[in-house]
């Protein structure tokens, strides 16, 4: 009898301890948040590879992730005899035991599924934002997030043009193989990776003034000045941003300390003159805000004219597609592409790349200076990894920069996309 009431007692136990499973929130927030960071760097990274082959662009987004977890048990007492044997009866039902259990006795079920809506981003809206070149502003957002001037530079600068007093006008255009920002006959043989450099050592950077005018709506600014309006006493207050490049001492000092003596000494004395407009400097942005402004920037430097025409995001992954195509293939100039001997690495063999590949001159070489930094493989290394037609991709773990520059781009894309223009939302479900 003491065996008959134990097993009950344990079947009602094992109910309890049933209705007490519950699934656990940190460990599954955890889970999903690790899987879309994952699935967001594959994204870009894709986007990357892609460019490099010359294949379009295509870009998505998991707009809504809903994991569920559910657990059915069910318990309930065997069939059994109650009290001892009549004698000579025989048990009433087989196998002729005392206990009877079956599936009705003891069961249990777990079903485990992750829905997702994935969104693409392919709208006439998103691609007006997207093809749009990047303004001041936006250029200042991420200054102010600490990325490094000079990678700032090469990402968002498209071509430059440089007027000479007496000398004419040269245009500087990095597009490898076919360009490496040399043209004939500009002094000193610049290209167009001293720019960059020099634009770093000299403390090239953005500065805004913020301008409120009561009364009415203000005129639009430059450079894609953003504003905002409140309401109060029966007025409107609207806010203007007016952006502009100048040069600080400060940066230009920090670049110059962070550069090595072999930089410093291929940019002559350029780096040395402070250029126009400084910043901090008195500025009155007012007469402009009625000026048409172009959507190229210009500044001047020891009586040197600059034109910067900046690049859109979608300009920015065709640009390190390219750069990633070059550095891949060990793309050698064409012959259309002018490269000054002087430019040149001693004794370039066939497959050797060349001195103008982007890279970052105020990061300390015994780190990563490549501007974008792709390796064959896989492995536990990668901080992201995907694949294509010819074989498997890899960014280590120790690209730092390029790490930074997939930060940076899911930042651009963000910018761009509102949640009114994700369109077709198919359901994509997924049981474990």
């Amino acid at each position: 009898m003491w065996v008959r009431v134990s097993l009950a007692g344990a079947c009602f136990a094992g109910l309890l301890s049933a209705c007490a499973i519950i699934d656990p929130v940190d460990r599954r927030y955890d889970t999903v948040g690790r899987s879309l960071a994952t699935a967001r760097d594959e994204a870009i990274f894709l986007n990357l590879v892609r460019a490099s082959h010359d294949y379009p662009l295509s870009f998505t987004i998991v707009s809504n992730v809903t994991p569920s977890l559910t657990n059915i048990s069910q318990f309930s007492l065997p069939t059994f005899l109650e009290g001892p044997l009549f004698k000579g009866a025989t048990p009433i039902a087989p196998p002729y035991t005392d206990f009877l259990f079956n599936n009705n006795t003891a069961s249990n079920s777990t079903s485990v599924s992750t829905n997702f809506s994935v969104s693409t981003q392919e709208t006439s809206t998103f691609y007006e934002g997207f093809l749009r070149p990047i303004d001041l502003i936006t250029l200042d957002y991420f200054i102010r997030q600490g990325y490094s001037h000079e990678m700032l530079f090469w990402l968002f600068t498209d071509s430059v043009e440089v007027t000479i007093a007496g000398s004419g006008t040269y245009g500087f255009r990095y597009d490898p193989p076919n360009d490496y920002g040399c043209p004939k006959g500009v002094p000193g043989n610049r290209c167009f990776i001293d720019f960059v450099r020099l634009a770093t050592a000299t403390g090239l950077t953005v500065e805004e003034k913020t301008l409120q005018k009561s009364g009415g709506s203000a005129d639009k600014a430059g450079g894609g000045g953003g504003g905002g309006s409140t309401q109060g006493g029966g007025s409107k207050t609207t806010t203007t941003v007016f952006p502009r490049f100048c040069f600080s001492h400060v940066l230009a000092a920090r670049a110059q300390r962070a550069m090595s003596k072999d930089d410093l000494e291929q940019l002559g004395n350029a780096y040395k003159t402070q250029g126009n407009p400084r910043c901090g400097d008195t500025w009155n942005p007012v007469p402009e805000s009625n000026v048409p402004q172009p959507d190229t920037f210009k500044f001047s430097v020891d009586g040197l004219t600059f034109r910067i025409t900046p690049r859109s995001a979608y300009g920015v992954f065709e640009f390190l597609g390219g750069v990633l195509k070059a550095e891949r293939e060990h793309l050698q100039p064409l012959q259309s592409a002018y490269i000054p001997l002087s430019r040149r690495p001693p004794m370039a063999l066939p497959g050797q790349d060349v001195t103008l590949s982007p890279s970052l001159s105020t990061v300390d070489p015994s780190l990563d200076r490549k501007l974008i930094y792709v390796r064959d493989g896989g492995g536990p290394d990668c901080f992201s990894h995907t694949w294509f037609y010819d074989g498997d991709y890899c960014v280590p773990q120790e690209a730092a920069t390029t790490k930074r520059i997939f930060g940076l781009l899911s930042q651009l894309i963000a910018i761009e996309t509102a949640a009114s223009d994700l369109s077709i939302t198919p359901l994509v479900r997924i049981v474990q």
